[in-house]
């Protein structure tokens, strides 16, 4: 049985369609639960691209807190992969906390395949409150340049 621990969100990514309506992929919770075994799942919620769409994206893995995050990144690209509609994929390189500026920042970085051709990009996010939603926005802060021409 899964406990869970955490259930946070908070990030929009918006882009404006020609019609005038907004696509974006809006990440709506991040939650982590606790298996018996040290497992941990985690799962995070999404609306859009489309309208009233719901994604959902879970990953499964051992207990740790550097494997929670790895867990909380894969389970956003996964999702990111499913809104694009496997135009794009993902292969994750890493999931690093960095301390700079009298802040921690979470820095993800990953493979890109999109038409053939690989990027590797990196991702950031300031951690607010919860390391595990700071870990979904970098995934999404990584992916938004190659996704967002996608949503249209």
């Amino acid at each position: 049985m899964f406990l869970p621990e955490l259930l946070v969100g908070g990030l929009t990514t918006t882009r404006v369609n020609p019609t005038g309506t907004a696509s974006r992929l809006r990440l709506l919770s991040c939650r982590l639960e606790r298996g018996p075994v040290a497992t941990s799942r985690v799962s995070v919620e999404f609306e859009g691209p489309a309208e009233s769409q719901r994604i959902v994206s879970r990953q499964e893995g051992s207990a740790c807190p550097g494997g929670d995050l790895r867990l909380a990144a894969l389970a956003t690209l996964h999702a990111i992969t499913q809104a694009t509609g496997g135009a794009l994929t993902f292969e994750l390189i890493g999931v690093k906390p960095v301390r700079a500026f009298d802040t921690t920042v979470m820095m993800v970085a990953v493979f890109a395949q999109h038409g053939g051709d690989v990027t590797r990009i990196v991702g950031a996010a300031i951690v607010e409150d919860d390391q595990l939603v700071a870990t979904a926005r970098a995934a999404l802060h990584a992916a938004n340049r190659l996704s967002s021409p996608l949503f249209e």
